[in-house]
């Protein structure tokens, strides 16, 4: 009975552990911004991703199944709000499945071990990650154009 304790403490401290280093690689000293996804009920989820910049555009790599959905009725919903340094600014949305190696590019090279942990765990376009049972990156790189501010 002990040993079991143990071991169940030993598994609950690991989980504590990954969680904990996850999100301190995620969110702490990062740029994060809140992108307002729209969902099949009408309504709007805040997510929070990372952002990267490339010339003229913006770039996010959604990948929750809500996201999932916007980006295959993206033609309907192509218009979203993002909250970036206190700033809320809209954008037209574009799905770039060719941007991929790209976007994975920018990311590493902005958020350097955090990315590094995200595709060891997630994947990228060119490996499968630990957590995707031998499946790549199937996310899509959404490029973000600026919508000209209304006069």
């Amino acid at each position: 009975m002990r040993q079991a304790i143990i071991v169940a403490a030993i598994v609950a401290g690991v989980c504590v552990t990954y969680v904990l280093a996850h999100l301190a690689l995620i969110e702490v000293g990062r740029e994060v911004v809140v992108v307002h996804e729209p969902t099949p009920t009408a309504a709007v989820r805040k997510a929070r991703l990372w952002i990267v910049d490339d010339g003229p555009y913006s770039w996010i790599h959604p990948g929750n199944a809500n996201a999932q959905w916007w980006i295959r009725h993206m033609d309907a919903h192509p218009i979203v709000e993002i909250e970036r340094g206190g700033e809320t600014r809209r954008y037209r949305a574009l799905p770039d499945p060719a941007a991929h190696a790209k976007v994975h590019r920018l990311l590493r090279e902005k958020y350097g071990v955090a990315d590094w942990w995200v595709r060891f765990l997630e994947g990228a376009d060119t490996r499968s990650g630990l957590l995707t049972w031998g499946e790549k990156c199937k996310t899509v790189p959404i490029r973000l154009e600026p919508l000209a501010a209304a006069p």
